[in-house]
């Protein structure tokens, strides 16, 4: 402990600054508080992970094996526990593999804008000025396209694939992020411990890091989680339109959109991959506000 009639050292300052932070309830001074959102979100999250992660070594059936003869079998066939589409295809197979292709691409897409969207925001919001004009503006210019047009634009611009499609939503949703984090940049801004920051010569990139996305941090962590519910819908939905993966490769998207013809024969080949998407987001949207509830400072839902 420093003596009194000695001056701090800049690590003590430092401390100092950090624990008004706490005070001022912006970081996340206690623990985790469990709740019933973080429980069940987590929950379905955690399931959806380990069946696209076990998928190889799990007693499935190769997804894009044809079998024409037993094609639209329904649910609970021997052999085929949840049918088979309209080329003979074991539809649990395709759903746990097209869960992999899915939830890889949302995750993606979740951690470009997100990422990319608070970086931008918290410049922007920092620096204020001709910085924050150019930032903004370059962001509305996005904005004045509806984001599923824009997408579709990117994507017919470089071909259909998986990759394009979630870098598309990713750059679709890139300003609703970026002025989320800027919002709360300019009122951070003019917080005590910034100033005290500044005043100790710390640089901009070190008040960025350590203050400014540090106090962002639950925003960020809650915002990234539904973030991933909302990719997932739009990958999926490109997928839909045949500008996402492409067959024979499985994907929820493209199952809901072959098995949709043959909605009257066999129900099951469209409502299947349906279900497992509504299910994902619902299970992402819940685990983010969960997060969102226990990484709250103030300790409110």
């Amino acid at each position: 402990m420093a003596d009194l009639g000695s001056p701090l050292s800049t690590a003590e300052l430092e401390a100092a600054i950090g624990a008004v932070a706490v005070e001022e309830g912006l970081l996340p001074g206690r623990g985790w508080r469990l709740n019933p959102y973080l429980v069940v979100g987590g929950g379905v999250v955690m399931l959806l992970a380990l069946l696209a992660v076990l998928a190889p070594i799990l007693p499935l059936q190769d997804p894009n094996a044809l079998n024409p003869v037993d094609h639209l079998q329904p649910i609970g066939t021997p052999g085929h526990p949840l049918g088979t589409d309209q080329l003979g295809r074991d539809m649990l197979s395709r759903l746990i593999y097209g869960g992999r292709i899915t939830l890889v691409a949302g995750l993606a897409a979740a951690l470009i804008s997100t990422g990319c969207g608070v970086v931008m925001g918290l410049v922007a919001g920092y620096f204020s000025g001709w910085i924050d004009i150019g930032l903004m503006r370059l962001l509305d210019v996005l904005l004045s396209f509806p984001f599923i047009l824009l997408a579709i634009l990117i994507v017919a611009f470089y071909g259909p694939s998986t990759l394009h499609g979630l870098i598309a939503i990713a750059v679709a949703n890139l300003p609703f992020f970026a002025r989320l984090a800027r919002a709360q940049a300019l009122q951070l801004r003019e917080r005590t411990f910034v100033e005290a920051a500044r005043a100790l010569g710390v640089g901009h990139l070190g008040v960025l890091r350590r203050h400014l996305l540090r106090n962002l941090f639950p925003l960020v962590v809650s915002a990234l989680f539904l973030n991933v519910g909302w990719m997932i819908s739009q990958t999926s939905a490109l997928s839909f339109l045949g500008l996402g993966t492409q067959p024979p490769t499985p994907d929820w998207g493209t199952m809901l959109a072959d098995g949709q013809t043959y909605m009257a024969v066999q129900s099951g080949v469209a409502m299947l991959p349906g279900i497992a998407i509504v299910i994902a987001v619902v299970g992402f949207n819940v685990l983010g506000l969960g997060l969102k509830a226990a990484l709250n400072p103030e300790g409110q839902e």
